[in-house]
């Protein structure tokens, strides 16, 4: 995901589309390899200062949180970056040396920041029967699946009418 920077229009921009898979940690998903694209525009917003404009988007396979099913779901959202030259060690910004930009690290950081805290299926997904097992989406499995309180036991033996 590198950009040379030397190919920046007369202007001070050049728009960038770049496709590629993303390496993300297993904690995340089953599935590791993410296809993502990156669109924008790469602006000189000062001498050797460059920032980023634009949209990611990715093709996440995942499995449901509720009923475990293997679900695609797409998640797209803006990003707004600056490079700076250089190996300064300021934190909040991203650098690059030899006139090209690697946007790798920078999409990886943002993937991570905006993967869904929840994955479900649906909406309205049902999950998994707490007794059998079932998954709940593809019909009522006729177990009982009230819990009661032990603790509350001792009341229902009292006549309170």
């Amino acid at each position: 995901m590198k950009i040379y920077i030397d190919k920046l229009t007369a202007d001070g921009e050049k728009k960038v589309e770049i496709q590629r898979e993303v390496q993300i940690p297993k904690s995340y998903s089953e599935f590791t390899a993410v296809p993502v694209r990156l669109s924008g525009k790469l602006k000189e917003s000062a001498p050797e200062i460059y920032s980023f404009e634009g949209k990611v988007s990715a093709d996440l396979r995942l499995k449901c949180d509720s009923c475990l099913t293997e679900f695609s779901k797409t998640i797209e959202f803006s990003v707004f970056e600056i490079f700076k030259k250089g190996t300064d060690n300021d934190e909040e910004r991203y650098t690059y040396s030899n006139r090209v930009i690697d946007f790798e690290p920078f999409v990886y950081t943002e993937l991570l920041l905006n993967f869904p805290m929840k994955n479900l299926c649906r909406d309205d997904c049902k999950g998994l029967c707490i007794k059998c097992g079932h998954n709940l989406n593809e019909g009522d499995c006729g177990c009982d699946r009230f819990i009661g309180n032990p603790e509350f036991e001792k009341l229902k033996s009292l006549n309170l009418q």
